[in-house]
């Protein structure tokens, strides 16, 4: 058989998106491409590797035999990648790395600054991702690294060959206007069954967490306007709009006309940095897994806990 690592790396993006046009999508091809790739791929081993269930596709059991090793082949090749580097011990190179909105605005050009002072010949490209994306990225090959999230109460499983390590906890503080008749230092959240919330989508991870806490206190929450940019819901808050439950890394540029209270209950997120276990030795990625501990530490206790 005559089989490409490039046929491979389709093969387990449609295992892994389970339609021809998200896959194609995800590796920068069209559908039609993609497909004469899978084609290809049945014509080296003599046997079908997919066949099409409504609009999304299904491996047959020659297909889920082969993606298996395929994972395994394309692991075994970033481990040599990695090795090779190492010979070096030079960071450089390109890697892409997720984030999103919150560590976006406080960490980020801090990050990108000091990589391009300690590390001249490493560029880091960013694309801001939904958490719950972030993950299925990296396990693809998508990107590098990536900024992600975590919460105690509901963890996300593991997922094999993906390494996480924690940047920082942070709590969900409540935002109210100024002068909002709330008074603190923390408001029990059953005190907000009666108002208008200000909050991502539940959709998305942290809607969803917002949403199980306040069901966790007795009440579905009104959300009155779906908003993912923290600083919009802020000026939302101080427009007297609703209240907003707001993590503390959204809470650093916080506009005038807002206050700050906890919670009771508390409940917090992790912040983690995610890689893949293949390329945890590569030279590049350790540099930037150094850089992020840096950035992280010498953030202000203000500003990782603002004060009322």
């Amino acid at each position: 058989m005559d089989i490409s690592l490039q046929q491979l790396r389709v093969l387990r993006e449609v295992a892994a998106r389970e339609t021809v046009a998200a896959a194609a999508e995800s590796l920068g091809y069209t559908p039609s491409a993609l497909s004469q790739q899978l084609r290809n791929l049945e014509r080296a081993t003599g046997v079908p590797m997919h066949e099409r269930v409504g609009r999304n596709v299904r491996l047959t059991d020659a297909g889920r035999e082969l993606v298996g090793h395929a994972q395994q082949l394309l692991d075994g090749l970033e481990a040599a990648q990695a090795a090779v580097e190492r010979v070096t011990d030079e960071a450089r190179g390109t890697l892409t790395m997720g984030t999103f909105e919150s560590v976006a605005a406080t960490a980020l050009p801090d990050l990108l600054g000091r990589l391009d002072r300690r590390h001249p010949d490493l560029k880091l490209r960013t694309a801001e991702l939904e958490p719950d994306e972030a993950l299925s990225a990296l396990a693809s090959g998508d990107i590098d690294l990536s900024f992600t999230v975590d919460y105690p109460h509901a963890p996300t499983p593991p997922i094999p060959g993906i390494q996480r390590r924690t940047v920082v906890d942070e709590y969900f503080r409540l935002a109210v206007a100024a002068d909002d008749p709330l008074r603190g230092p923390s408001v029990p959240l059953h005190q907000l069954a009666d108002r208008s919330f200000i909050c991502s989508s539940p959709q998305l991870s942290c809607g969803r967490c917002i949403v199980t806490a306040c069901r966790t206190a007795g009440f579905e929450p009104d959300i009155a306007h779906v908003n993912d940019d923290y600083p919009t819901a802020l000026h939302l808050v101080a427009a007297n709009q609703g209240v907003a439950l707001i993590p503390d890394l959204g809470l650093v540029r916080r506009p005038a006309g807002v206050r700050i209270l906890d919670t009771e209950p508390r409940f917090s997120r992790t912040v983690q940095v995610a890689y893949r276990e293949a390329s945890a030795d590569r030279p590049a990625i350790v540099a930037v897994l150094a850089l992020i501990d840096e950035v992280f530490a010498d953030l202000a206790p203000s500003s990782i806990h603002p004060a009322a």
